[in-house]
C-alpha cells in the first residue's frame, strides 16, 4: 500500500485554521475573536520540540496547532491541565500567554498528575522551556478540585485523566468537580472522545456537558484520538 503523502507545513496550518473555524462557527471560540499567528507558533513549536523531553505521546502535530490555536484565540489567563503527564498537552495550551515568547500575559498554568515522577518531568521540561514561574505541575489528585482551585477561577479546562481499572470513565465525574470554578466564558477540552479504546467510556460526556451548562460543544476529529469542545456562558 503506498503511503498518504504528508501534509506540508501551510495545508497543516490552513486545517488546523478550518477546525478553529468551525469553532467559530459552532459558538466555541468568538467569531471576532484573536487570529493566530501560525509564524509564532512555528516558533513556540521549535522551542518546545528543542527543550522538552516527551517519551510517549499520543498527541499528533494537527492536534497540537489546534490546542495552541484555542488558546491563542481564547486567550486564556488561567488554565488547568488534569493529567498534565510530561507537561505535553499543557505546553500547547499554556504556550501563548507562558512560553517565552508570550501572546498575551497568561496568570496561571497549573498542570495536575497523581504520580511523582510525571510531574517531576513535567517541572523540568517547564523550566528549560523557560515558562513564566505561573506555569507549573504538581502532584495532586484532579478530582480534588476545591483544593486546587484557589488561583481561579480558570479560562480553560484541559481534561486527559487515564485512571487505572477506569481509564477515561471519569470525565464527567471531573467536570462535575471543576464547573464551580470555572470563569464566564470559559473553555473545557477533553482529549481521547474519538479513541475507538474509550468509546464506551466517553459516549455520554458531550450530553453531559450539554446538561450541566455548556451552551455549545463540539468534537474536533483531528487524529484518532481528538477533542471534545465545549463553552459556558459569559
Amino acid at each position: 500500500m503506498t503511503a498518504l503523502p504528508q501534509l506540508t507545513r501551510p495545508q497543516a496550518d490552513a486545517l488546523a485554521e478550518r477546525f478553529l473555524d468551525h469553532c467559530r462557527a459552532a459558538d466555541i471560540l468568538a467569531p471576532d475573536g484573536p487570529a493566530v499567528s501560525w509564524p509564532e507558533y512555528h516558533a513556540f513549536r521549535a522551542h518546545l520540540v528543542s527543550s522538552f523531553q516527551v517519551p510517549t505521546t499520543t498527541l499528533s502535530p494537527l492536534a497540537a496547532r489546534v490546542l495552541y490555536g484555542l488558546a491563542a484565540a481564547h486567550r486564556p489567563a488561567a488554565v488547568a491541565t488534569l493529567g498534565c503527564f510530561a507537561g505535553n498537552l499543557m505546553a500547547w495550551t499554556s504556550g501563548p500567554g507562558f512560553g517565552p515568547r508570550p501572546v498575551y500575559p497568561g496568570r496561571r498554568s497549573l498542570g495536575l498528575d497523581v504520580a511523582a515522577e510525571p510531574v517531576a518531568l513535567a517541572s523540568a521540561n517547564l523550566r528549560r522551556a523557560g515558562f513564566a514561574p505561573g506555569a507549573e505541575a504538581v502532584v495532586g489528585d484532579a478530582f480534588d478540585a476545591d483544593e486546587h482551585s484557589a488561583e481561579g477561577p480558570w479560562d480553560l479546562l484541559l481534561i486527559d485523566i487515564d485512571v487505572p481499572g477506569s481509564r477515561k470513565s471519569g470525565y464527567a465525574r471531573l467536570l462535575e468537580r471543576w464547573l464551580p470554578h470555572l470563569a464566564p466564558g470559559a473553555l473545557v477540552v477533553a482529549h481521547d472522545v474519538c479513541h475507538p479504546v474509550f468509546t464506551w467510556d466517553l459516549r455520554d460526556y458531550a450530553a453531559f456537558a450539554a446538561d450541566h451548562g455548556a451552551i455549545a460543544t463540539t468534537t474536533l476529529p483531528v487524529d484518532a484520538c481528538g477533542f471534545e469542545v465545549s463553552r459556558w456562558p459569559e
